[in-house]
């Protein structure tokens, strides 16, 4: 006979948020800190991704920025590829590669986004928790100092604390604008006065000022409230999904004297959780799978000579005996078949970009001009971005049945340069009707033009 789950409580506390007391008021979270292998891991992790993301917009390949959301120059950068808002219908393919890059690695991992990778958790734990850990004691002294009245000792000691937050917060701040300004400009803009740059100075104010109530005030409710990933894990993740769980046939029934189990119900692994939660009532919407109730767990199992791993990473098939969590799954290997899939579409259409794109509209308030009985004019506006990395010349291949005046043929286009020009098509309406076909030097995408007469009209 299999296990049974234990039934849990149907105390409707169970059912409030961890972060919301009886009363609907927050209740603030103090996690211990205990160390462990996983938090050792999660540590080294959190270093490079805060480099990571405070480096990624000052890299550069062949000139351009690795990752740049140019809103002023209505330009997106992305591994040294610069892409204008009419390539917007690339943006599909990057939300779907996100969606299937999150899908793939939860159904395979649980949500190991949330506990290892997500900037708010990486930001608040490895940041803004230490300084506090720093000026103010550990996560006991800390709940108790703020039971007490305030002493002036302790009026200090925060007010310490806020003023390195908010130089911490000023740097992350700064880093998160140069996604979208030029590294150079941001500089430039924070050395002169802010009434030289009143409307990127309250930008500026405004981005600092969301980032430090949601780092030192929000916190773990963000996570509870406000992200949506919550709400999909439980699509994304199956019964053999391995996730962190508390193992009940080992620990049931729990206690210190008398008990069976091996859980000796020292409440550590609430204690230490950021979000507040008893892992041993199961898999909860607020669990980011950081590990530290199995960090926890593991140094009582330690002291007291049981065995590692009452909770650990497992499937609910595998607590509940019916399978091993299997290393090859069906649906994570769908979703990296969909992953890849996609990726190797996107580098396609990108390697298949022409290095020179031309945009061509029929100038406004305009039809066309007879010149004479067989001569007919129409006036396009023209526009050439040099998409490539080198220099490149525009040259229009041109139809024996037309005549072409182009401001812009001949001229060289820097990487990543646009240019503006007119272009007049001269055709004789009795042998052409409807549009023509014009080819860029190098290219085998056509640019129809539309040409009108007096028979089209």
């Amino acid at each position: 006979m299999s296990p049974q789950i234990p039934p849990r409580s149907l105390d409707p506390g169970d059912l409030r948020a961890p972060t919301v007391d009886s009363q609907g008021k927050r209740r603030w979270i103090y996690p211990e800190r205990r160390s462990g292998r996983r938090s050792r891991n999660r540590r080294l992790v959190a270093l490079l991704l805060i480099a990571v993301y405070l480096l990624v917009p000052l890299v550069t390949i062949q000139g351009l920025p690795l990752l740049r959301f140019d809103i002023a120059s209505s330009i997106v950068y992305v591994m040294g590829q610069a892409f204008r808002f009419a390539d917007g219908f690339y943006l599909v393919f990057v939300l779907l590669t996100a969606a299937l890059l999150l899908a793939w690695a939860t159904s395979l991992w649980g949500r190991i986004w949330c506990g290892y990778a997500c900037p708010q958790t990486v930001f608040v734990e490895w940041l803004i928790r230490p300084v506090e850990e720093f000026f103010e004691g550990p996560a006991l002294k800390r709940r108790k100092n703020d039971q007490k009245r305030m002493t002036p000792g302790l009026f200090v000691r925060k007010t310490m604390k806020h003023a390195v937050f908010a130089l911490i917060i000023l740097l992350v701040s700064n880093a998160f604008l140069t996604y979208f300004i030029a590294p150079q400009t941001l500089l430039k803009w924070v050395k002169s006065s802010p009434l030289e740059h009143t409307e990127a100075f309250l930008f500026m104010g405004l981005v600092f000022g969301a980032l430090y109530f949601d780092l030192v005030w929000f916190r773990e409710q963000f996570c509870s409230f406000l992200c949506p990933y919550a709400r999909f894990q439980s699509v994304m993740i199956s019964a053999a999904t391995p996730t962190v769980a508390y193992d009940y046939n080992r620990g049931e029934p729990r206690g210190r004297k008398g008990a069976r189990g091996d859980c000796i119900d020292c409440g550590l692994c609430v204690r230490v959780c950021p979000t507040g939660i008893d892992i041993r009532q199961g898999l909860q919407l607020e669990c980011i799978q950081c590990m530290r109730c199995a960090d926890a767990c593991d140094s009582i199992m330690n002291g007291l000579k049981r065995p590692l791993g009452l909770i650990r990473p497992t499937s609910e098939m595998e607590l509940q005996g019916k399978a091993k969590t299997r290393k090859l799954r069906l649906r994570p290997f769908f979703y990296l078949i969909l992953l890849l899939c996609n990726v190797g579409l996107v580098i396609f259409l990108v390697a298949r970009r022409d290095s020179l794109k031309a945009t061509v509209l029929r100038q406004p308030a305009s039809t066309f001009v007879e010149l004479s009985p067989d001569r007919t004019a129409n006036y396009f506006s023209v526009r050439v971005v040099n998409q490539g990395h080198t220099k490149e010349t525009f040259q229009l291949i041109v139809p024996a049945s037309i005549d072409l005046i182009c401001s812009l043929c001949g001229q060289s286009v820097e990487p990543n340069q646009e240019l503006s020009g007119n272009l007049v098509v001269f055709f004789n309406q009795q042998k052409i009707k409807g549009s023509v076909q014009l080819f860029i030097k190098g290219s085998e995408k056509p640019l129809d033009l539309p040409l009108l007469s007096r028979g089209t009209l």
